[in-house]
């Protein structure tokens, strides 16, 4: 649905200095220099593919199954191919020959080396609070928690002989009063997040009677004021303060809770969501645990282990770097999750500079990890801090000194990388981040214009799609994306929308635009859409919701869930030329593919697959 036109004065600036163009990085026939391609935006300058494929795909050319675990797309260049992964649990950047994908170098930036060998020695003494030289199971889990044993290589020794000592003596030495269970009180802290799944429910036991039982000890223990009743603040630190919410019945007017647990209500409560459970672990239960999360390491966290556990960038959604290097001449720029930004030799993998995006810049790492490929333009190279220091930072890019920071704008980094724009004869920087998208000055950073209406309040993700004066920017949870068209007036710029359209909700599979249209299925369908109007010419199924790029006529799109699919990119509808399926590794696809000198490149956690499209 298209709304109505608004526009957006920021400030008014003195004349801008005349800024040449800026060229792009070079770029050569079947590169694929940078992030989307050799001008940002997605699209190949290969030609002579293929227009069809077989029925299981095009032909795989070579797969490598060592480019470690990560969300990192692919760059092209002078016959290397350079991405970003975790290797043993350490970010590194790699670079593998195109011939065969067989590995030139994969390093670290020198100075990460020594801070996290420095880090190391800090933990290990940290955790060691026992003072035995190594780290226990127990210290491990106050830590790490359960996750600990994603870290703890494989003992050479039979899973249940592991679970049956193990178990065994995490139960001596957290029994404190000697009763051969583990109470709440005694275990919480190193077990909380597992506390269900560990205490199993007994089918024979009468569930009423459990239940009542249960809340009898919870009264004696926890109803200071014997009123009985608990309060929230009673329940503090308990199994009770984990389960406060969901126990205390809502006032069906208001939907909240009066912050106090009556005896029926913990009663209740415990008969519908713990039935036949006794609040207590047994050994039996716990050894039980261990066999069915196949924790199966030898329960002490060596230092390689921890250095796996600490190197690199952590997350729930999945670990590893995000962004894609880009290569310019003899050097290569990358950042990666906890925002180290470095500049390596291509022949060598050397160090030639590094900073850190939040320790140099005062930057805040958003909640899905710095993601953004780093931006040449000139002599600079621009990357995005975020935060209070200025959202972006300009430095040289042959030294990293600072160029310039934009103070005058701080809204916080999130998770789209930047793109070069002229826009009315100024030529800027666009990005978006937190709260908008915008244009700033490439000469000193100053702010130009911004748009705020495709912005949500968790994650910007989609490089805006920039023609002349227009730009069209997106994002997903519900939100779409619109297009807004940048005057110039005296030293006016202005952000006027044209339109907004909900359907095209870009999450982070980009967007490409071929000719008048633009295709994305970042948001489960296919969309091509018109891109000055707004109309939505055609919507399919494809590959579902992924990335896309586009080569030769053709839309190339890789589905989160692993679907591979070819269709050509016209307004008149979907034509499918193939589709096939890629085995995953227990994650969503999402690193975006390329197609660069006739071959089709798929990155899928530590996979690499590439496929000849060539048509000849």
């Amino acid at each position: 649905m298209k709304r109505l036109v608004f526009a957006i004065v920021l400030l008014s600036l003195p004349a801008l200095p005349a800024v040449e163009t800026v060229a792009q990085v070079p770029s050569g026939p079947g590169d694929w220099p940078q992030w989307r391609g050799p001008n940002r935006d997605g699209i190949s300058s290969d030609t002579g593919l293929l227009k069809e494929w077989p029925e299981n795909g095009p032909k795989l050319a070579w797969q490598v199954d060592s480019v470690g675990v990560g969300y990192s797309s692919l760059v092209v260049k002078d016959g290397r191919v350079f991405t970003q992964g975790d290797l043993d649990g350490v970010e590194h950047v790699i670079a593998l020959d195109a011939k065969d994908g067989k590995l030139l170098w994969a390093v670290q930036p020198a100075p990460v080396v020594s801070l996290l060998k420095e880090k190391l020695a800090s933990e290990i003494k940290r955790l060691d609070t026992n003072n035995d030289g190594m780290v226990t199971e127990v210290e491990a889990l106050a830590r790490f928690g359960w996750k600990w044993n994603d870290y703890n290589k494989p003992a050479d020794e039979e899973l249940d002989a592991i679970a049956a000592r193990r178990s065994a003596v995490l139960l001596k030495e957290l029994d404190k009063d000697g009763d051969g269970t583990l109470s709440y009180d005694e275990a919480g802290r190193f077990l909380q997040n597992e506390w269900q799944r560990i205490d199993r429910a007994d089918k024979d036991a009468v569930a009423e009677a459990l239940a009542g039982k249960r809340t009898v000890a919870y009264l004696k223990a926890l109803d200071k004021d014997e009123d009985g009743s608990i309060t929230r603040q009673e329940s503090r630190g308990s199994w009770l303060d984990r389960q406060f919410g969901r126990f205390d019945e809502r006032d069906p007017n208001t939907n909240r809770g009066d912050d106090i647990l009556t005896t029926d209500e913990i009663k209740a409560a415990l008969i519908k969501f713990e039935a036949g459970q006794d609040g207590a672990i047994s050994n039996e239960e716990l050894r039980l645990f261990y066999v069915a999360t196949r924790a199966n390491g030898d329960g002490v966290l060596s230092d390689q282990e921890l250095r796996v556990a600490i190197g690199g960038y952590r997350n729930g959604m999945g670990d590893g770097p995000r962004g894609t290097p880009t290569v310019d001449g003899s050097r290569l720029y990358a950042e990666g999750g906890n925002g180290d930004l470095v500049c390596l030799d291509v022949e060598t993998g050397e160090t030639l500079w590094y900073v850190n995006l939040s320790s140099d810049f005062g930057g805040g790492r958003p909640g899905w990890g710095y993601s953004e490929s780093p931006l040449i333009a000139g002599d600079f190279v621009i990357v995005t801090p975020g935060g209070k220091g200025g959202t972006l930072v300009a430095l040289n890019k042959e030294n990293g000194d600072v160029a310039w920071q934009s103070a005058e704008l701080n809204e916080g980094a999130h998770y789209s990388s930047p793109t070069l724009a002229n826009i009315n004869g100024v030529q800027q920087v666009v990005q978006f981040a937190r709260q908008s998208v915008f244009g700033v000055t490439l000469a000193d950073g100053k702010p130009l214009w911004n748009y705020t209406a495709p912005a949500n309040g968790t994650a910007n993700c989609c490089s805006p799609i920039i023609d002349g004066n227009l730009v069209f920017a997106s994002s997903g949870y519900g939100t779409g994306g619109g297009l807004a068209k940048v005057t110039l007036s005296g030293s006016i710029h202005v952000a006027e929308e044209v339109y907004f359209e909900k359907k095209m909700a870009c999450h982070h599979g980009g967007i490409v635009k071929v000719g008048d249209y633009m295709y994305s299925c970042g948001s489960g369908t296919l969309i091509c859409m018109e891109f000055a109007t707004g109309d939505i010419k055609w919507q399919a199924r494809g590959a579902g919701k992924g990335s896309l790029c586009y080569a030769d006529g053709m839309l190339y799109m890789l589905g989160e869930g692993h679907t591979v699919a070819l269709a050509e990119a016209t307004p008149e509808g979907y034509h499918e030329a193939g589709q096939f399926k890629i085995e995953g590794h227990g994650r969503p696809a999402w690193a975006h593919p390329i197609v660069a000198g006739g071959k089709f490149y798929i990155r899928d956690q530590e996979s690499l697959r590439v496929y000849n499209v060539s048509a000849k």
